[in-house]
């Protein structure tokens, strides 16, 4: 729910745009922001998140529904176009520092340095001292932007470590506390096939060699996946022209090393 009187009087907290994925859930914990914001866009796999992350207990958690549908333009590729632009200015309704996860892979012009420099300026501007509005300089934080998945999962490993937490926890934890996955079954389970799902089991096991199968049921094992004519496919995905920079780097090293 918005609060109408937090927009005119800027709080100054630390949002993190948030969803079921695997990348919110570690910047979550790598950041602890003020506010885990999830926006409900209508999108097919909006209603799969939600309901996924309204199992989960998180305290911080705010849902935004019913505030705006944007199904009628999402594409076949599930893309949404200037969908962070309407992500980032309905954080700023919450806060001044919006954290948006992009990573390394992203290649939308949305997840870019110069939309997150320009949608700053603007809403800056739109939060300038005014008769109706305090002063509040909006940030739309990037930073992890140059992340890999893979990075982003050892740097939740060597922060649980220092707490003593264990590799293995947190691959465990990995699993069952984050979704990643367009096409669950009838019992919730993640497919195992899927873009989110194989890269999340990629970055798991290139990050720390574990092979996350035994959590899957036979319905599900990702590795079922990676057939030789499938691991070819995917490294012609990930080469040339198709590269998706350091993403795709590590992504080659992975299905060399284990599926070659």
């Amino acid at each position: 729910m918005i609060d109408k009187k937090v927009i005119a009087k800027r709080t100054g907290k630390k949002v993190l745009l948030f969803s079921s994925g695997m990348d919110s859930y570690i910047i979550n914990k790598l950041e602890n922001p003020d506010i885990l914001l999830f926006i409900d866009n209508k999108s097919e796999y909006s209603k799969i998140e939600m309901d996924y992350l309204k199992s989960q207990n998180y305290d911080k958690l705010v849902f935004v529904e019913d505030f705006i549908d944007m199904s009628s333009i999402e594409l076949d590729n599930m893309i949404m176009p200037a969908r962070n632009l309407y992500f980032a200015t309905i954080a700023s309704y919450f806060g001044e520092e919006i954290i948006l996860g992009a990573t390394a892979g992203d290649r939308s012009t949305d997840k870019d340095y110069k939309f997150a420099d320009l949608t700053s300026q603007l809403l800056s501007h739109i939060y300038s001292e005014s008769h109706w509005c305090s002063k509040g300089k909006i940030n739309v934080n990037l930073k992890y932007k140059e992340y890999s998945k893979q990075l982003l999962v050892q740097e939740l490993v060597e922060l649980n470590e220092s707490k003593g937490i264990s590799v293995e926890q947190t691959v465990e934890n990995l699993v069952f506390e984050s979704f990643s996955c367009y096409h669950p079954n009838e019992f919730g389970e993640q497919c195992g096939e899927c873009k989110p799902d194989t890269r999340k089991y990629l970055a798991i096991l290139g990050a720390t060699g574990i092979n996350i199968d035994k959590y899957y049921t036979e319905w599900t094992k990702p590795s079922d996946y990676f057939t030789p004519e499938r691991v070819e496919q995917m490294k012609k995905e990930h080469s040339g022209e198709n590269s998706r920079g350091i993403e795709s780097v590590l992504t080659l090293d992975v299905l060399n090393k284990y599926f070659s």
